[in-house]
């Protein structure tokens, strides 16, 4: 007898998934570890399941497209708001704005915060 595999439970109900994180770029090996499966599990799955080898297979223009798309909204989402901060925001914005960014911020960047404080306020 056969031994069950996971297809059909762990794999065929993410399709719509992986093909959208293959169009996001993300590797197959990724993409595997997110599924909780070995690359050679997603490699032999792929030979029995069409269907998971289209998913597999987006096109390179198509994920290029996307990166693309990312990085101009990214640019544009930065630029506005580096404009807002620059002219209309208010002090209590600003300092809002900056909590934010310490709260993601490591420590070397702390201290490189640090030394542009120090550096602005001496002038």
């Amino acid at each position: 007898m056969a031994r069950p595999n996971q297809y059909h439970a762990a794999v065929e109900p993410k399709l719509d998934d992986i093909r959208t994180l293959r169009k996001q770029g993300l590797s197959i090996a990724k993409i595997a570890q997110k599924l909780d499966l070995t690359v050679w599990q997603l490699a032999h799955y792929r030979k029995s399941f069409p269907d998971l080898d289209e998913a597999l297979n987006t096109p390179p223009d198509e994920v290029k497209q996307t990166e693309q798309s990312a990085y101009f909204n990214r640019q544009k989402n930065y630029n506005s708001l580096r404009s807002f901060i620059r002219t209309q925001s208010t002090p209590e914005e600003r300092q809002e704005y900056f909590r934010l960014i310490l709260e993601k911020a490591d420590q070397t960047e702390v201290e490189r915060y640090k030394v542009m404080i120090e550096a602005t306020s001496s002038r």
